[in-house]
């Protein structure tokens, strides 16, 4: 088995305009060598690298790092934002990554984009992603505005939990975006969007729920690690979570883009080295898949672990 990296990001060609469509209170923030990103406010905000989509460069850069297969997905395009047009979006992200993978000799692997509050066509759209080969689905913490714990998106929960499909879910910016953010939401408050997510789903009871879904969680989980004793304390005042959040924490899985050695350490502790899985963030970070790669293989771990984390834990979910 081979390195697989499941956090790595592919935009098919207008998807983002096409996402946005004609709505006047989106526009598109323009930075040179990135990608327009979709914004609501007066601050530019998260873009795209322009050299996302160059595939010699991307096969390249994993051939170089022995990484044997990427899972691809929009991140943190929100399809929710596409509103009736949210179905539309999502097919035709699909087919794009579909052919993307197709023409990449087996090194991708791609997660689908749903309207989470259409039951039909969510049930549809997860047949024919079957299908095209899709590993999982690929969704933001929060969809149009509102929160995954959302009424509207229990339906979405309940056909994800029977299928017990891999989730992976993303940080994207909520539509009250803060204003005079001149980056800082993305550096530091994307975190918080993860484990605000993950929160909010366990003591909804929604994990308990539908206990077939495999979530895995970005970016270490946002912080999770240092906050699931909190989490821990507070779960009795909520009906509808009938254990501790540890106990539905302990089985989801937590992405590695991250190389501070002691956040690592941290999330291997809490969670276990059988829930980690290598991300790199591709090709949002510079230099990202050989420093995840140089910080996990310089941690005082068993090198089963470090085995588990870089191809066996992706291999059991059926992604590699």
């Amino acid at each position: 088995m081979g390195i697989v990296d499941i956090h790595a990001h592919w935009y098919p060609d207008g998807c983002i305009a096409e996402a946005i469509g004609d709505q006047s209170d989106f526009r598109l923030d323009s930075v040179p060598g990135w990608w327009p990103a979709p914004s609501v406010s007066p601050e530019p905000r998260n873009v795209v690298a322009a050299r996302h989509s160059d595939m010699e460069r991307r096969l390249s850069v994993i051939d170089q790092a022995g990484v044997a297969a990427q899972v691809l997905s929009v991140g943190a395009l929100d399809i929710g934002l596409a509103r009736k047009r949210a179905s539309l979006v999502a097919r035709r992200i699909n087919d794009a990554l579909s052919e993307i993978c197709r023409k990449a000799n087996g090194m991708f692997r791609f997660v689908g984009s749903l309207a989470l509050d259409d039951p039909a066509e969510l049930v549809k759209e997860m047949d024919r992603l079957a299908a095209r080969g899709a590993v999982g689905l690929g969704i933001t913490t929060t969809v149009g505005g509102k929160s995954l714990d959302a009424e509207e998106f229990r339906g979405f929960w309940q056909e994800a939990g029977r299928r017990e499909l891999v989730v992976l879910v993303h940080p994207t910016f909520p539509l009250t975006e803060p204003s005079g953010d001149r980056g800082e939401f993305l550096t530091t408050a994307y975190l918080g969007e993860t484990a605000m997510a993950a929160t909010k789903l366990v003591l909804a009871g929604i994990l308990d729920q539908s206990p077939g879904i495999r979530l895995v969680w970005s970016h270490l989980g946002g912080g999770l690690a240092m906050l699931i004793d909190r989490l821990d304390r507070v779960y009795r005042r909520y009906p509808t979570c009938p254990k501790p959040p540890s106990f539905y924490l302990r089985r989801c899985f937590y992405d590695t883009v991250c190389t501070h050695g002691p956040a690592l350490d941290c999330a291997r502790a809490t969670f276990g080295a059988d829930r980690l899985l290598f991300g790199t963030d591709e090709p949002h970070v510079p230099n990202g898949t050989s420093d995840v790669l140089a910080a996990l293989r310089n941690r005082p771990w068993p090198a089963a672990d470090l085995e588990a984390v870089l191809t066996q834990n992706a291999a059991q979910l059926g992604v590699g």
